[in-house]
């Protein structure tokens, strides 16, 4: 027989005499449980991992009263059309789901437009889950505030807006739009437009870092030059070359997102224009495209998997019983060619 075998771990209480401590202990640590010091629940796991240990979820789920699933809404803007297939959403939703994996849970889904955020209490979104995430505030701050009131977990993607109930995760808005305005000003620009609705608080915040570059540098905000642009690329596209084909008197143009940006690239190229060279595009987000589209786009980027893990984070420390504050990510300017200031790689 080989006597360096190790014997396999029958059950919790063999595991907890193993590490030396109590049965509640070991049953926190394998969950994963922030009240258990971090070493301890690495030691504990390693423990059981190594002598072939697992936790019978279901056993764990009924017990708990959980179901290891968590709910992900995605808040679209019904009135711009916009939809699911959104490369930002995309990429939220490969972080969330990515990070779920790895706490051993599962995701559903709620993919129909919500008219009301509030109406969710009575649906699968909230009964079906252990918590709630919602990408986006969209304009339904007051709905959310309603939703948090029932006390069931849940994490917002979005801008930290007065009077909120319920907690936030986002990166800082304002200061993006800001970074983005100011790198346009000091490539010379003096006719910065700013294309994008600002309806719902992120979108709001990153107009207001617009301004306020434009002030700090001694430029006047000209409101013509604030244009409410659909959210989707080919609506953005359209609504673009149609204000091209009127009037074309700015030089730079901060956009609310990398789809916008996109759609504004084509729409000038489209008028026969250069970017950068008659106008410079800025984006915000830094999707997978902004790397290869040409122009390559200069953009304000939001690290969205880290975003997505520090979502989950905070649902599950919330659903430990946890009380969590907001979280506000940074952002960077990642410079390239459309405006005509790329950085060697």
């Amino acid at each position: 027989m080989n006597s360096g075998r190790r014997k396999k771990i029958a059950n919790l209480q063999d595991l907890a005499d193993l590490a030396q401590v109590s049965r509640a202990t070991a049953s926190r640590a394998l969950n994963n449980n922030p009240r258990i010091a971090l070493e301890t629940r690495q030691r504990l796991q390693a423990l059981a991992h190594e002598h072939g240990y697992s936790i019978n979820r279901r056993a764990r789920d009924l017990r708990l009263q959980r179901n290891s699933v968590v709910s992900v809404v995605f808040m679209l803007d019904i009135r711009s059309q916009q939809n699911m297939s959104d490369l930002f959403f995309l990429d939220m939703l490969g972080g969330i789901a990515d990070a779920l994996a790895a706490k051993d849970y599962d995701l559903l889904l709620a993919h129909a437009p919500v008219i009301d955020a509030a109406k969710l209490a009575d649906g699968r979104a909230m009964t079906q889950s252990d918590g709630i995430i919602f990408i986006g505030q969209e304009r339904q701050h007051a709905q959310l505030n309603e939703l948090a009131d029932s006390n069931r977990p849940m994490v917002v993607w979005g801008h930290p807006v007065p009077d909120k109930r319920y907690v936030v995760v986002g990166s800082d808005n304002y200061n993006g739009g800001n970074q983005a305005t100011r790198h346009l000003i000091d490539t010379g620009r003096k006719r910065i437009a700013f294309f994008g609705n600002t309806a719902n608080p992120e979108n709001a915040a990153r107009f207001e870092g617009y301004r306020s570059a434009l002030c700090d540098r001694g430029i006047a905000f000209d409101p013509s030059l604030h244009f409410d642009v659909p959210f989707t690329m080919e609506s953005a596209r359209d609504t673009i070359t149609q204000l091209l084909s009127e009037r074309t008197d700015f030089d730079a143009v901060v956009c609310v997102s990398d789809v916008v940006a996109l759609a504004a690239i084509s729409a000038v190229q489209r008028q026969g224009l250069s970017v950068p060279n008659d106008i410079a595009v800025t984006g915000y987000d830094d999707i997978g495209l902004a790397a290869y589209s040409s122009p390559t786009l200069t953009t304000v980027r939001q690290d969205i998997g880290r975003a997505g893990e520090l979502l989950v984070e905070t649902l599950l420390r919330m659903i430990n019983g946890e009380a969590c504050g907001d979280t506000a990510l940074t952002t960077e300017l990642v410079v390239r060619e459309s405006t005509g200031q790329a950085q060697s790689s």
